[in-house]
C-alpha cells in the first residue's frame, strides 16, 4: 500500500521537468520575436537571444539549432505532424482533393492566442525579408507532405502532374490565406475560410489530371 506514492513521485518530478523545458522554450521564442522587431533579425545573434531569456547559449541549442529555427522550426514541425496524421485518417475510398481539404480543416483549431501568434511571425517575415527563406521552408514541406499522400493514394509517384497540382494549390491556398496578416478585421476564421474558397478555386479543374482510378490500382 505504500508503493503508489513512490510512482507518483518521478512522475511529478517529470511533470516538472517538461513544464520547466517549456517556459525555457517560450521565454526563447518570445525573446526571439522581440528582439527581432526590435532590432532586426541580422542584427540579433542567438547570444542576444540567450542573454533576453535568461539562460546560457548552450541551453539555447538545446531547444532549437539556429535563429531560422526559433522562428518558424517547432511550427513547422507541429504543422507538418498534424497535417500528416489528419491524412493518414482520411477514408481510403475518399478523392484526393477531398481528403485534402478536410485534413487542412484539422489545422484550423488553434486558439486565438496561437492565430494572434502566427500572425506575430507573419508580420516579422513582411517586415524581415531575410526570414523568407524559413517562412517557404514551412510551406515546402507541408506541400512534400500532400504531394506524398495524393501519390499514394492514386499509385503514381509524387513528382507526377497530379499529385503535385494537389499539393501545389493547397499550398498556395495557405499561402494566399496568411498574406492576409495585415487585415484587421480579419480573425482565424477568416483566414480559414479565405484558405478554403483558395484551395476550392484551384482545385475545381484537376480532374482532368486526375489518373484513372483502375490504372494505379495495375500499377
Amino acid at each position: 500500500m505504500f508503493e503508489a506514492p513512490g510512482r507518483s513521485a518521478p512522475a511529478t518530478i517529470s511533470g516538472r521537468r517538461e513544464r520547466k523545458k517549456l517556459e525555457t522554450r517560450a521565454a526563447l521564442e518570445g525573446a526571439a520575436l522581440r528582439l527581432f522587431a526590435e532590432r532586426g533579425y541580422e542584427q540579433t545573434t542567438v547570444e542576444d537571444i540567450a542573454d533576453a531569456a535568461d539562460v546560457a547559449v548552450r541551453t539555447f541549442f538545446r531547444y532549437f539549432a539556429s535563429k531560422q529555427h526559433v522562428l518558424f522550426g517547432d511550427v513547422a514541425i507541429g504543422f507538418v505532424s498534424r497535417l500528416r496524421d489528419a491524412l493518414a485518417l482520411r477514408p481510403a475510398d475518399e478523392a484526393p482533393v477531398a481528403a485534402v481539404a478536410a485534413a487542412m480543416e484539422t489545422l484550423n483549431i488553434v486558439s486565438d492566442d496561437e492565430h494572434r501568434e502566427i500572425m506575430a511571425r507573419m508580420r516579422l517575415v513582411r517586415e524581415l525579408p531575410e526570414l523568407m527563406p524559413a517562412y517557404l521552408t514551412v510551406l515546402h514541406q507541408m506541400q512534400e507532405t500532400i504531394a506524398e499522400f495524393v501519390a499514394r493514394r492514386t499509385g503514381e509517384p509524387d513528382t507526377a502532374p497530379y499529385p503535385q497540382l494537389v499539393a501545389g494549390a493547397a499550398a498556395l491556398a495557405a499561402k494566399a490565406a496568411l498574406s492576409e496578416v495585415g487585415r484587421a478585421d480579419m480573425d482565424r476564421h477568416g483566414h480559414s475560410e479565405l484558405r478554403r474558397r483558395a484551395y476550392r478555386a484551384l482545385t475545381a479543374g484537376l480532374d482532368a489530371f486526375a489518373p484513372d482510378p483502375a490504372g494505379a490500382r495495375r500499377g
